[in-house]
């Protein structure tokens, strides 16, 4: 009987990354793990990830549609590089929503004023034209 206590060790060592060096390699890389499984599984991940963020609410259909795409045209590396993305369009978007609505107050402060001295204006020259009259 062959005793298999040689090939554990030599498994065990090869677990931790040890004789796998390019002298032990006889197919090509894609012949070892072909690129487009992992080009799947990678896609796989993203998109699941997406689906699970929008059912959660964490992403509206429309940033999930836009990154649906980014995904497919190979933007992310990782499920990391895509989570980060989101934190950062969702950052900017509610900086956007922030600044939009400052502005929209700041508009409408102007408006009152210019409103309010507009009032004024015409108050000041309906005293006026009544001072007028009254002299003649």
């Amino acid at each position: 009987m062959h005793s298999r206590s040689r090939a554990r060790e030599l498994n065990a060592a090869r677990r931790i990354g040890r004789h796998r060096g390019f002298g032990k390699r006889k197919g090509t890389a894609d012949a070892r793990m072909p690129t487009q499984v992992m080009w799947m599984r990678r896609l796989r991940v993203l998109r699941r990830l997406l689906v699970k963020y929008r059912a959660s609410g964490k992403i509206d259909k429309h940033l999930y549609h836009e990154l649906y795409h980014l995904s497919k045209g190979n933007t992310f590396k990782h499920k990391r590089a895509l989570v980060e993305h989101i934190h950062k369009a969702k950052a900017e978007k509610n900086r956007e929503r922030i600044l939009k609505e400052e502005m929209d107050a700041k508009r409408a402060k102007v408006k009152a004023a210019r409103e309010r001295r507009q009032e004024r204006v015409e108050a000041k020259r309906n005293t006026l034209a009544g001072e007028e009259e009254a002299e003649k």
